[in-house]
């Protein structure tokens, strides 16, 4: 276990519920409120930005910070917590040093993998995941075994927001470079080979965060913010002008020839909820932003429906709700078909909240059926990341599910995990595990069932 030296910033993206934690902890039998629902056994992983040492000034969430993977590992109604930092060889290297080595994302190199952005298990490893980076190996207990670039097959980079098709086991990516416009889509089978990896060609150079998937194609949204490093300050620049481009890649693509791109109206995402295929309709949930900078907050932030006509080749888009939300998630078994909910963090600021991005006071379950909105919302002072859907082991319906997410409480030092009924979002949680000191701001999680 690592016990850091701290440091303090006035960095707005190390204050408040970004504030790093600087020492590794193991604690066991925690306080339970109420109760942990039966039968749920395994550990909740989340990954995000945890630097141990004090960034340089150009330090900005969510690009940068070495990762670090929180746990809660639940079985027989009990709670235990741990995190670790993932020990990158440039982590090592620094703390070797006894002090930073590498900058931050806008500024000049060296730069780092920071393994910080996400964390799934597929084919048995625990991957933590950053789009600039290879993989990195962890094991259950979180220590670090090391790069994972599949025997050497991983051209370059890997994507941070894979998805895991609940049926075929695949596990679905598309690596992107922001400088060139290089898109390179993988696929690794349900044994964790890597058999697919088919390179194509963007328009323009752009940040593929995250995709979506349908049973027979991967969807990317090509939005133009443009990679510019000769322009002082964040090297990127808004330029709708060029629209965006979406592109349908079919899962069994042989050749670049293959991908099909559909142009649009200019608009900017970081995450996708949903989509599946009907015939030559494809439909895509996601938040919507209707233009991003590094430096000023988005005008509008929506949650829309998009319906793609692979054979017409047109975009048409719609709004579901104007309420700002990220982070969106649905019941993974549902992943690339149609389903009924989904979720999301809301924003809900209270007067006198200090507000940030990638922090929610609420959280939200949509009907994309219906239009119905049901939301959770937590007391002042209070904000949560991520939700994620846990399935009822004993239950059968879509809805039936819990919503697990870390609440940072701006008031103290202390932390807790919470567990929320999906089905009636708006009760009380069901459970709240007391931790002993506080969870971060992070970004991405995943639960793995024992």
């Amino acid at each position: 276990m690592i016990k850091a030296e701290p440091w303090s910033s006035e960095n707005r993206f190390l204050i408040g519920a970004f504030r790093p934690v600087f020492d590794e902890r193991d604690d066991t039998d925690l306080t339970v409120e109420g109760e942990i629902p039966p039968g749920l056994r395994g550990v909740f992983m989340r990954n995000g930005p945890n630097p141990q040492f004090q960034p340089d000034g150009h330090y900005a969430y969510p690009f940068d910070g070495t990762g670090m993977v929180h746990a809660l590992y639940l079985e027989n109604g009990k709670a235990r917590y741990r995190n670790r930092w993932v020990v990158t060889q440039e982590l090592a290297a620094e703390r070797a040093a006894g002090r930073r080595l590498y900058n931050s994302t806008f500024s000049p190199p060296p730069h780092a993998d920071l393994a910080n952005t996400n964390i799934v298990r597929h084919a048995g490893r625990y991957l933590a995941l950053y789009e600039g980076g290879v993989p990195y190996e962890l094991d259950r207990d979180l220590a670090t075994v090391g790069l994972f670039n599949y025997g050497g097959k991983l051209p370059s980079v890997m994507s941070a927001h894979p998805k895991l098709d609940p049926v075929t086991g695949e596990l679905l990516s598309i690596a992107y470079n922001w400088e060139t416009g290089a898109l390179v889509y993988l696929r690794a089978s349900r044994s964790g080979t890597l058999d697919r990896i088919l390179p194509f060609q963007a328009p323009w150079g752009a940040m593929v965060h995250d995709i979506a998937i349908t049973e027979r194609h991967v969807i990317a949204f090509i939005c133009p913010l443009i990679y510019a490093p000769s322009q002082s300050g964040p090297p990127v620049t808004w330029q709708p002008d060029k629209g965006a481009m979406v592109a349908v890649v079919p899962r069994d693509a042989q050749a670049e020839s293959d991908v099909q791109w559909i142009g649009g109206a200019p608009f900017f995402n970081f995450h996708t909820m949903n989509a599946f295929a009907e015939g030559n309709r494809i439909e895509v949930v996601f938040p919507w932003y209707d233009s991003y900078s590094l430096t000023a907050p988005a005008q509008r932030l929506e949650l829309h429906r998009m319906v793609i006509d692979t054979d017409a080749k047109t975009l048409q888009d719609e709004t579901i709700d104007t309420q700002a939300c990220d982070f969106s998630r649905v019941n993974d078994a549902y992943l690339g078909r149609k389903a009924r909910f989904g979720y999301a963090g809301l924003r809900d600021p209270r007067p006198g909240d200090t507000r940030q991005g990638g922090a929610f006071e609420a959280i939200a379950r949509y009907d994309l059926t219906t239009g119905a909105k049901t939301v959770h919302l937590f007391p002042n002072g209070e904000t949560v990341c991520e939700p994620v859907f846990v399935a009822d082991p004993q239950g059968k319906a879509e809805e039936d599910g819990f919503i697990f997410t870390f609440v940072h409480d701006f008031a103290g030092e202390a932390g807790s995990f919470q567990i929320l009924d999906a089905r009636n979002l708006a009760a009380d949680p069901i459970a709240i595990v007391r931790l002993p000191r506080r969870v971060p701001a992070g970004l991405h999680g995943s639960w793995m069932p024992a």
